[in-house]
């Protein structure tokens, strides 16, 4: 009752803060309201629950086997009592003497019915029985015993094979709320049924088991003929087939991803590399518009140059260029020019090049009115864009840089301090 007051205080005065000293808006008012709410009902709930009256004078016992159960009350006796704490312990529903013995009897119907386990019959016992603890949904308890423990052991497994059909007799002791019955009945083991293959590997094991049992010798002799049947030993070893195949799986996956990632970070260079261009070429088209080219010739001018040059191993290959070139190719070839162009911005797979494929095809189909001017500010914006880039690629390179300096300063702390510790250790 104690911590549900507790609990209700400290709500009251978390919403009572929020009240003061909140925002008087609606949000805070609803919030107020509900945490207010709260606490009241926690308190009152925490009372109700531990004052409770049960409301009448009689307990209901558990079923036969449910065991007995403990309940807590606060007792009030007028002049005496008052909220007094008493542990009682309610036992389960007693029985009568017939019912017990109608309990045991059904307890034998249901042993007969479990007992066997995986065994067809009680006439043909070849795999351990089941003897259950509790029958009739724990209102009988059962504990056996044997006639023969060289047969069974205690739980009811075979303790070994035998050579004949043995009888074995059982007695199940079944009590009920301290009624006792005794059951006893006969159980018949007999050989299990063995293939011939399974015979002829006990025959071998027992040729080697008296060759285990001689003295002085350094060596078993394996039998190399029995019956008249050569006899051929392998010694069978963990097979590694299955972790080659695992680590072969494995290995294909790295190698998939391991592909995904290089066509990933190539994919990244390229669009890093055709932005990094992108003002050059639209800075070297707005130059060569200027000195009276048209567009084609222009084209044509900075993909032969670039072709040059890398026919010379001048520099090395640059993705946008390339793209040009292709375009040059294909005008050559006769899709004509708007076609060619169209394609070059698609190829580039950029917003910034699919701009300046629309600006061509436009300059191509009204003709070079305007199109410098076009050129110029987008030459403009190029240069804006590689700025914020080269931004970019100095705060990638300082980030990189964290490692190392983190690693340097580790070290320049250990030649720092290790000497000084081993100082103060002298």
């Amino acid at each position: 009752m104690i911590y549900g007051y507790l609990a209700g205080a400290a709500l009251c005065l978390i919403g009572g803060r929020t009240l003061r000293f909140g925002n008087l808006n609606k949000k805070k008012v609803w919030q107020t309201a509900l945490i207010l709410a709260a606490g009241f009902l926690t308190a009152a709930f925490s009372v109700w629950i531990q004052g409770t009256e049960i409301g009448k004078s009689t307990i209901d016992r558990n079923e036969p086997g449910e065991g007995s159960q403990e309940r807590e009350f606060l007792v009030d006796a007028k002049g005496e009592l008052e909220n007094y704490p008493i542990r009682l312990e309610i036992e389960e529903k007693r029985l009568t003497l017939n019912q017990k013995k109608e309990y045991l009897n059904q307890a034998k119907k249901e042993l007969g019915q479990l007992i066997l386990g995986d065994n067809s019959s009680l006439e043909q016992v070849t795999e351990p029985l089941h003897l259950p603890e509790y029958l009739q949904d724990g209102a009988v308890e059962a504990s056996y015993s044997f006639s023969d423990y060289t047969v069974f052991r205690v739980d009811g497994t075979l303790e070994q094979e035998v050579d004949k059909p043995v009888m074995v007799q059982i007695t199940a002791e079944l009590t009920c709320q301290k009624e006792i019955l005794l059951y006893q009945f006969y159980v018949r083991v007999v050989p299990q049924k063995k293939s011939s293959q399974e015979k002829f590997a006990e025959k071998l094991a027992d040729i080697v088991a008296k060759e285990n049992q001689k003295e002085d010798t350094d060596v078993v002799i394996l039998p190399e003929e029995e019956g008249g049947k050569k006899i051929v030993w392998k010694e069978e070893k963990q097979s590694s087939g299955f972790i080659i195949v695992f680590m072969s799986a494995v290995l294909a996956m790295g190698l998939l991803l391991r592909e995904k990632e290089n066509e990933k970070r190539k994919e990244a260079e390229r669009r890093k590399q055709m932005l990094f261009d992108y003002s050059g070429i639209v800075s070297k088209l707005s130059l060569l518009l200027g000195a009276g080219m048209n567009i084609s010739l222009a084209w044509e001018k900075i993909a032969l140059t670039y072709s040059g040059k890398r026919e010379r191993n001048e520099i090395e290959i640059r993705y946008a260029y390339e793209e040009m070139l292709s375009t040059l190719y294909e005008i050559k070839d006769g899709a004509g020019e708007l076609r060619a162009y169209e394609n070059f911005g698609i190829r580039c797979r950029l917003g910034v090049y699919r701009k300046l494929s629309s600006l061509i095809v436009q300059n191509v189909r009204r003709g070079a009115k305007g199109m410098q001017k076009l050129l110029e500010q987008e030459e403009w914006e190029a240069y804006e864009q590689r700025k914020t880039q080269a931004k970019q690629a100095g705060e990638e390179a300082g980030t990189k840089l964290l490692l190392p300096m983190g690693i340097m300063l580790v070290i320049v702390l250990a030649i720092l301090v290790i000497p000084a510790g081993m100082t103060l250790n002298l």
